[in-house]
C-alpha cells in the first residue's frame, strides 16, 4: 500500500401526496421520483387501487390511459464494454414515449420517440461512447419517468486512483469490477477505527465481494496492470435534499451528485484550517488545497464525476445539497 502523506491545519397534488404517504409511506416513497427502486416497476392500476382505498370515490385514471399516465420506473441499467448504454422499463403496449438525455441534469435532449410494441421496453443508446457520463429519463405525454438513471465512466491508470460511485445502485464491488486480475485492491477509510479497510482480488475473487460504494463515499483503487483501464458506474440519480456527515479529522468523501465542479459549487462545508487532498492519478501524488483566512491557499479544488478525495477537517460538519431535476 502506498504511503498516505497528509497534513492538517489548526408531480402529484399535495393533498394526494399526504394521503399516500400517511397510508403507505414505504410504497409511496418508491412511487415518487425520490426512490424508484433498483428493479421495481409500478403500474397505474396499483395506484388507482390505492387511491380508491383512501376514499377518493373513483379512480384517479381509468382504462388504458390510466396505465400509460402512471410515471414509469427505469431499471436494469447496463453499460456495455464496447460503449452503448441500456435500460429497461414497463409500459402499456402501444404507449407513445420519448427518451430524453442530459449531461448536466438541466438541459434535456430528445434521443428518440417510439411506440411500445411490448410491455417490456428496452432502450439502447449507441451514442453513449461519445460521453464520459450521461443521464436518461422517459416522457409519456406530460408525465416524466419516476426516476432518472445514467452512467459515469472513470479512467483508471496503472497504480492508484481515488474513485467514487455517484449513483444509487444495487451493484456490489464484485459486480462493478468483474474480471480484474489478482492484486487489484479497493480501500475505504473507517473513520471510527481510523484505518483503511482491505478488499483485494485473490485467486480470482474479491475478499469482500458484497462491499458497496454509495454516493458521498469514496475509496482508493489500485490497478496492478500496466494498462489504462476504465470502469463504468451505473444506477439511479439520487434527488431531493442530500446530506452526508463530514467528521473531524480524516475521511474520504465524494460529491453527492454526479456532476463536476469546484467544492464551493458542490456545496462543501469548508472552514478555516481544513485541507483537501486531491490525488493526481497521472503523476501518482497528492495535491493539497489548504483553506486559510477565508480563502484557498493553493486554489480551489475541482472534482470530476466519479472522483473521491481526502478531507482533513478541523471541526465536524454536514455536506448538504439540494438536487431538483427540472
Amino acid at each position: 500500500m502506498m504511503g498516505l502523506r497528509m497534513r492538517t491545519h489548526a408531480n402529484t397534488p399535495r393533498s394526494l401526496n399526504s394521503r399516500l404517504a400517511l397510508a403507505f409511506p414505504w410504497r409511496y416513497k418508491q412511487i415518487g421520483r425520490e426512490n424508484c427502486g433498483h428493479e421495481n416497476f409500478f403500474s397505474a392500476m396499483k395506484l388507482n387501487s390505492l387511491i380508491r382505498k383512501l376514499g377518493s370515490g373513483k379512480p384517479f385514471l381509468s382504462g388504458r390511459k390510466a396505465k400509460s399516465a402512471a410515471p414509469p420506473c427505469l431499471g436494469e441499467p447496463m453499460r456495455f464494454p464496447y460503449g452503448p448504454f441500456r435500460f429497461r422499463t414497463r409500459l402499456v403496449r402501444g404507449a407513445q414515449y420519448s427518451v430524453l438525455s442530459s449531461t448536466d441534469l438541466k438541459i434535456w435532449t430528445l434521443n428518440t420517440q417510439a411506440s411500445a410494441k411490448e410491455e417490456l421496453v428496452e432502450y439502447v443508446d449507441s451514442e453513449a461512447f461519445k460521453f464520459s457520463y450521461r443521464f436518461y429519463r422517459l416522457q409519456l405525454g406530460e408525465v416524466f419517468s419516476a426516476n432518472v438513471i445514467g452512467y459515469a465512466s472513470v479512467s483508471l491508470p496503472p497504480g492508484f486512483s481515488m474513485i467514487a460511485n455517484p449513483f444509487d445502485t444495487a451493484q456490489t464491488i464484485d459486480e462493478i469490477f468483474k474480471g480484474w486480475p489478482p492484486g487489484t485492491t479497493l480501500n475505504k477509510f473507517d473513520t471510527s477505527l481510523f484505518r483503511l479497510t482491505e478488499n483485494e482480488i485473490k485467486a480470482g475473487k474479491w475478499t469482500n465481494p458484497y462491499e458497496k460504494l454509495s454516493p458521498g463515499e469514496g475509496a482508493i483503487f489500485f490497478n496492478p496492470t500496466s494498462d489504462y483501464k476504465s470502469v463504468s458506474f451505473v444506477g439511479q440519480v439520487v434527488e431531493g435534499h442530500l446530506s452526508v456527515p463530514i467528521p473531524s479529522g480524516f475521511s474520504i468523501r465524494s460529491a453527492l451528485v454526479p456532476q463536476p465542479g469546484s467544492l464551493e459549487n458542490l456545496g462543501f462545508p469548508i472552514a478555516n484550517g481544513d485541507v483537501i487532498h486531491i490525488f493526481d492519478r497521472e503523476r501518482q501524488k497528492y495535491v493539497l488545497h489548504p483553506f486559510e483566512n477565508g480563502q484557498w491557499a493553493a486554489g480551489s479544488p475541482v472534482l470530476s464525476v466519479g472522483e473521491a478525495f481526502w478531507v482533513a477537517k478541523t471541526e465536524p460538519g454536514n455536506w448538504t445539497y439540494q438536487l431538483t431535476i427540472p
